[in-house]
């Protein structure tokens, strides 16, 4: 589960560095900066504590499952708040139901909030580093028995960091992550034509 845990932080370290991520062409964040292997092994130290929720040492599958379910719980929990302010904003005189007019004053109630909204969201999911579930847990579980260490989190995340550090000066540039970006699309597009 660890290894799940620090493979998912080391792939969404090397894609989606960007912990404090600027608005870039096209509405995208940008990258803040080069990428050091001190910041990816603090960044999987963290992950991983986080993950181990029985603080044995060792992540497992189950612990990544039950992080996500408690996350999915949390969004879902956010937007029925979300939803009821929207309800309660529409309802403009607050009698329980929306009227057609109340209905049709929408456009101008949600207009901006929205698009700050979305701006907000999607910056906040770039800045954050991806999960543990599937593929990830598989590259960090090394020895294959079920349960990722530190150790192999670790490992695995710098194995990936090498891979992207093309200098090997020990910090990922933004070129060389640009670089990554580009090859991997390039991976994905063969695999497409096949």
């Amino acid at each position: 589960m660890k290894k799940i845990v620090f493979a998912g932080a080391a792939l969404a370290v090397l894609a989606a560095v960007p912990a404090l991520a600027q608005p870039g062409a096209a509405g995208r964040p940008r990258p803040a900066g080069p990428l050091t292997r001190a910041a990816v092994e603090a960044r999987v130290e963290a992950r991983f504590e986080r993950a181990d929720s029985n603080r044995d040492g060792f992540v497992t599958q189950d612990e990544v499952r039950a992080r996500a379910e408690a996350r999915r719980a949390q969004r879902q929990e956010r937007r029925g708040e979300r939803l009821e302010q929207r309800f309660e904003a529409l309802d403009a005189n607050h009698d329980g139901s929306i009227s057609r007019a109340e209905f049709n004053a929408r456009p101008a109630l949600r207009g901006g909030e929205r698009r700050g909204r979305r701006f907000a969201r999607r910056g906040g999911r770039s800045a954050m580093m991806g999960g543990f579930g599937g593929r990830a847990f598989a590259m960090m579980d090394l020895d294959r028995d079920g349960r990722v260490a530190l150790a192999e989190a670790e490992r695995a995340a710098l194995q990936r960091f090498d891979r992207v550090d093309a200098n090997r000066d020990g910090t990922i540039s933004l070129d060389e992550r640009q670089a990554a970006r580009e090859a991997f699309r390039g991976r994905m597009q063969e695999r497409q034509d096949d």
